[in-house]
């Protein structure tokens, strides 16, 4: 029973139990709505991971524009759960089956492009999740993990078809006031990828949480509760049926309605209209999405944000307290998170962006990185995920590092998104990188041990014209062969040139 509770129940606190740290270190899971920090939360943290020095302390940023801390002790977990709150934030219900980290554009209220400000939204559908940072029994027991998203522009940083619920805006036909329509059922799993698919719905601002609840209640009432592999929200639908789904949703709502999508007008713009891809020559594909790594003008006259590449996301001690300085000495003392695990430090004036650029974690966490570092995304991997098979962190970096050394792309490439996953649970979302890599053990002789090495995915894409990357090859070995066969890839398929 206390061995349930260390590595079960505590899951339900944000607390992850990691024996591969050693017995009693734990990973800290934050729920940070839209992403969003300021320095003083920063310098916080980075003095929770520094006092278990660089072996055991350091952060990640994850897939859900968020934070997770590494090598807490379950003796120290009281106080800093409780400065945390002090501090405005929590970790309540961010583990097993509950809503996760809530996602929104991590450019929102900067972007001159933006058509819904995401920020309010985002923080207004947390504090129901957790029932004003208190806990929400309601939707604390649902059949699979879930993961919602608020849309902020045509880009869609948020990847909406891999959420289970996304909020993309519209505005009334009627009266003009600004609402969502709703997506729903996207995920990624070992067995069945699904993208998000419309409720053919149209939900006021005011209206959005109850539509929230509305959708979790009944996932949570009539859910498949069986095999873990076939228990999110896509399969609900699919075993109540479409219509039999909204029309349950619908009488959950406030007055029993749902209004049809058709009563409403979608605010994004066609972004592949603009940015059209090529029917014979797919290379061009990801230019229909900005990047927001490099320096930005915002739509505040004079100021522009920072977008920092953080390689798989690893946070070292020290690294949380020097962008809390230069957030707070260029900026406005805020610093966001993507979910392509990058960070962004927004309002810097013009005309201090130079000196910025000179700071030593600016060098580090550079804005100007090389294509396929800047597109690099990563789960935990074998150092501390005992589910891994691989470690994924170190061996995207290095591989992506070395192609970007051999290789240039064409004029125009904002990025080559390379996903890694160390297991079949693909935690890195590898089925939405442009090449995908998912962690497998490789057996290349009878008389030698199994080597670390992966199933080849490309083809995945995101934005308003998603798919999934497709099986290529399998159990390929890191190293030389693996190097060889991606570099082909990103030259066949995405314009790559030897340098």
């Amino acid at each position: 029973e206390k061995a349930k509770t260390i590595d079960v129940r505590l899951k339900w606190m944000g607390l992850f139990h990691r024996l591969k740290a050693g017995k009693g270190r734990f990973m800290l899971r934050l729920r940070l709505p839209n992403g969003v920090l300021n320095s003083e939360q920063c310098r916080y943290m980075d003095g929770v991971i520094s006092k278990y020095g660089e072996e055991q302390g350091c952060a990640d940023v994850t897939t859900r524009q968020n934070l997770q801390l590494r090598g807490i002790t379950l003796e120290d977990a009281p106080e800093i759960l409780s400065t945390l709150e002090s501090l405005g934030i929590t970790t309540l219900q961010s583990g097993m089956d509950n809503v996760r980290n809530v996602a929104g554009s991590p450019i929102a209220g900067i972007d001159p492009q933006e058509v819904y400000d995401t920020r309010a939204m985002c923080q207004a559908l947390t504090e129901y999740v957790t029932q004003g940072y208190d806990g929400n029994p309601a939707i604390s027991n649902l059949p699979r993990k879930f993961n919602i998203c608020v849309v902020g522009s045509a880009d869609m940083f948020e990847h909406p078809h891999i959420n289970d619920i996304a909020l993309v805006p519209a505005k009334s036909n009627d009266n003009g006031k600004l609402g969502f329509h709703v997506e729903v059922g996207g995920f990624l799993s070992p067995i069945r990828c699904a993208d998000a698919i419309p409720l053919d719905a149209f939900v006021d601002e005011g209206d959005a949480a109850a539509l929230c609840h509305a959708i979790l209640s009944t996932f949570r009432d009539y859910g498949v509760r069986g095999p873990r592999t076939k228990t999110r929200l896509m399969w609900c639908i699919d075993e109540m049926g479409y219509d039999n789904f909204r029309e349950e949703v619908a009488r959950r709502m406030p007055g029993g309605n749902l209004p049809r999508a058709s009563e409403a007008t979608t605010l994004l713009p066609d972004a592949i209209a603009h940015h059209p891809i090529d029917p014979i020559d797919e290379s061009y594909h990801h230019s229909t999405r900005r990047s927001v790594l490099g320096t930005h003008d915002q739509k505040q006259d004079g100021l522009q944000w920072a977008g920092l590449c953080v390689p798989t996301g690893s946070l070292e001690p020290g690294d949380m307290t020097a962008l809390a300085n230069i957030a707070d000495k260029f900026g406005s003392g805020e610093v966001r998170l993507t979910v392509d695990q990058n960070v962004i430090i927004p309002n810097i004036p013009k005309e201090k962006m130079d000196a910025f650029l000179e700071e030593p974690i600016v060098q580090k966490f550079t804005p100007f990185p090389g294509m396929l570092v800047a597109g690099l995304v990563s789960c935990t991997g074998a150092r501390w995920c005992p589910q891994a098979q691989i470690h994924t962190k170190s061996n995207a970096l290095e591989l992506a590092q070395r192609l970007d050394e051999q290789l240039g792309f064409p004029e125009g490439t904002n990025e080559v998104r390379m996903h890694w996953s160390g297991c079949p649970n693909v935690c890195g979302q590898s089925q939405v990188g442009d090449v995908g890599f998912i962690g497998t053990s490789v057996k290349v002789s009878k008389d030698q041990d199994a080597v670390e090495g992966v199933n080849l995915l490309e083809g995945g894409r995101i934005g308003q014209a998603p798919a999934e990357a497709q099986l290529v090859d399998k159990k390929v070995p890191l190293g030389d062969e693996l190097e060889q066969k991606v570099k082909a890839i990103l030259m066949e398929k995405y314009g790559a040139v030897e340098k």
